[in-house]
């Protein structure tokens, strides 16, 4: 099976004024620009045109801020949310950040983990120390809940880090927040800088994304981004139509920082017939400014980074995508049990006289199998209304 891996103005009223070309641009991928906002200039530093600036991509979903140490001038993109669309119809995947503890503040980390344990709604969160470093960081420790559940990283310590501590928190505990309007001031309050931030979208029913829908939107041109066709990528199979085990296209490179990841979200959970397409846009935090405000219109953020996805209009209701995927996920469970033990529980019924509670009784564990563990949570919920 395959499995996949890896902004407050009005579109319609943007600035008209011509095109602004721009000189000595970092060595960093940035898209073609145009639309100025703004008339300052420093015309005493090097490469002075533009400076200071601010600048639009010529698609108007990111706009960005020209500034120079001197040397070389530095673009700084923002992504710009499309206001008409409604905040509900994306829900956030992914979140990480960095911030500076309060100087004075000697146990960081357990202050870090107790206030993250309220805003997720846990009484606890389990801090593991790894005995390795993380992306620079001397020191990490994996994030779990009570059910051994992983809810991400908190990663310190190196001198090139400066005193930073890092938090990456994955899909599970995203799913776990119920308040990101609290979560989104918490972080302001820490003067937090978020590094990434992945925002989704999912059609259940394959009524709108389809793969072969999305490859014509690409080939047509849909996708463009700041004047000219992103680059793309493909996993899975593609050679079979309708394939049980599930593609994948990637749509820019996470290098360059903005990612759009469209793949079949059902087949990926088990189900080799599932219509399950998610759409995921994946914005990472170098040479871009990700508001916090991001999180709590994941809708906006996600309908304006292409001009494609301006439509989208279905709202996102979690214990409906949740119940879903815990439906597959136990219905493949349920097989894999099947297969493995069935002639065994077969054999044992006879032998305890067709007594059903004894060998259930004989054969059950405490726990859940590792295909539901990160939906041990929403379990309850998701079979109190019968199978999605």
């Amino acid at each position: 099976m395959y499995q996949h891996h890896e902004k407050q103005h009005d579109k319609g009223a943007r600035s008209t004024e011509s095109p602004v070309a721009l000189r000595g641009r970092t060595a960093h991928s940035a898209p073609s620009l145009s639309k100025t906002r703004g008339t300052k200039s420093d015309s005493y530093t090097p490469h002075g045109v533009g400076i200071g600036l601010e600048v639009w991509t010529v698609d108007g979903t990111e706009r960005g801020t020209i500034t120079t140490d001197g040397k070389r001038q530095t673009l700084t993109l923002t992504p710009v949310p499309l206001d008409s669309a409604s905040p509900e119809v994306a829900h956030n995947d992914w979140l990480a950040f960095s911030f500076t503890p309060a100087e004075g503040e000697r146990d960081s980390i357990a202050q870090l983990l107790a206030q993250l344990a309220s805003l997720l709604g846990l009484p606890c969160i389990s801090a593991v120390c790894k005995g390795r470093g993380w992306n620079g960081y001397t020191t990490r420790h994996d994030l779990t809940d009570g059910k051994d559940v992983s809810l991400g990283l908190i990663a310190s310590g190196g001198k090139r880090q400066r005193g930073t501590i890092h938090v990456e928190l994955n899909a599970h505990a995203c799913a776990l927040v119920n308040d990101f309007q609290a979560f989104a001031a918490w972080g302001e309050s820490l003067q937090a800088r978020i590094t990434r931030v992945d925002l989704a979208h999912d059609d259940l029913e394959g009524q709108i994304f389809t793969m072969e829908k999305m490859v014509d939107w690409y080939r047509q041109g849909e996708f463009n981004c700041g004047g000219r066709q992103p680059s793309h990528k493909v996993a899975g199979d593609w050679f079979v139509e309708g394939s049980p085990s599930g593609r994948t296209l990637y749509i820019g490179k996470r290098v360059n920082g903005k990612m759009l990841r469209i793949y079949e979200k059902g087949k990926e959970l088990g189900d080799t017939t599932s219509p399950w397409v998610r759409v995921e846009l994946e914005i990472h935090g170098k040479n871009r400014i990700i508001p916090w405000e991001s999180i709590t219109r994941p809708g906006n953020y996600l309908a304006g980074s292409f001009k494609c996805l301006n439509f989208l209009s279905v709202v996102q209701e979690k214990i409906k995508t949740i119940t879903k995927a815990v439906t597959i996920s136990y219905a493949r469970a349920v097989e894999h049990a099947r297969r493995g033990v069935g002639k065994l529980i077969n054999v044992m019924m006879k032998v305890e006289g067709g007594d059903a509670f004894q060998v259930i009784s004989e054969l059950k564990r405490d726990g859940y199998p590792e295909r539901l563990k990160n939906y041990a949570d929403f379990l309850p919920q998701a079979f109190a209304g019968g199978s999605a």
